[in-house]
């Protein structure tokens, strides 16, 4: 008796499984569509969260640059601004969310002069929406003429 009740239930769960090898054709290829979009979504997520970090390091290395010619001349002369605004137009950034702000009048040796450039970032993030983040650089250094 024992050995027809086996048998028989052996014979169901046989069945089931037998019943069951179409259902893995279909959601094998949507399991496998449905990670590989969350994985492009988490992606393009953390792209546009690095972003800001790569514009201010873009921004500061360019300060930097110039803070250094500042020292030489003992200020930012109109020239060399109009030089720093179309670089950093050439780098990408938009000239109407960049504003800078320097010594204008030449200094002698040993007075401190300054470079504070401001300019502002909008982070589009899909779904979230639009968000503006500031970025100023502040460079401060003394003539060296």
């Amino acid at each position: 008796m024992k050995k027809i009740k086996n048998n028989k239930r052996k014979n169901i769960i046989i069945r089931l499984l037998k019943k069951q090898n179409g259902s893995e054709i279909i959601t094998t290829p949507i399991v496998i569509a449905l990670g590989l979009l969350i994985l492009s979504t988490l992606i393009v997520f953390s792209v546009k969260i690095l972003m800001p970090y790569i514009w201010y390091e873009k921004l500061s290395s360019t300060c930097l640059k110039y803070i250094f010619v500042m020292e030489e001349y003992g200020y930012l002369t109109s020239k060399e601004k109009q030089s720093l605004t179309n670089e950093l137009i050439k780098q990408g950034f938009n000239k109407e969310n960049l504003k800078i702000y320097c010594t204008d009048k030449r200094q002698r040796y040993g007075n401190p002069i300054y470079l504070n450039v401001n300019y502002n970032y909008n982070l589009e993030l899909p779904l979230i929406g639009t968000k503006n983040i500031p970025m100023n650089i502040n460079r401060e250094s003394v003539s060296k003429r």
